[in-house]
């Protein structure tokens, strides 16, 4: 049994598209220890998506999950009654994804994305 030249192209064809459509999907991803750089880019990218705002974020960013989740404290009286509690707002979301050689942040509500120049990013 012999195949046909035209149906061994265009398997070939297929497979080549299937892997190049693969490299191109993003997946979760994490930053190793000690990337501090990583870190600074991260926490300008993060300010500047919501309008300069500067947000506290921990030193160890993403090294162990690939969400930054940020909510505002609630609201406490002097009596300790909760006057706003912390579903009232919710949680703002970024993922740090690996794209083939790239890193990039994403914000899912907004489908935005922010090509970052670190390339230590892993995938999870």
């Amino acid at each position: 049994m012999t195949i046909k030249p035209f149906i061994l192209i265009s398997l070939v064809v297929s497979l080549l598209s299937a892997c190049s459509l693969r490299a191109n999907e993003s997946v979760a991803a994490l930053l190793p220890e000690n990337s501090s750089d990583a870190r600074t880019e991260i926490v300008e990218t993060v300010s500047k998506a919501l309008g300069g705002k500067k947000v506290p974020i921990a030193q160890d960013v993403f090294q162990e999950s690939s969400k930054l989740l940020l909510a505002s404290a609630s609201v406490t009286s002097p009596t300790g009654v909760k006057v706003i509690s912390k579903q009232a707002n919710q949680a703002l979301v970024f993922e740090l994804m690996k794209r083939g050689d790239s890193c990039l942040l994403k914000r899912p509500d907004t489908e935005q994305e922010w090509l970052l120049k670190t390339k230590l990013c892993i995938k999870k």
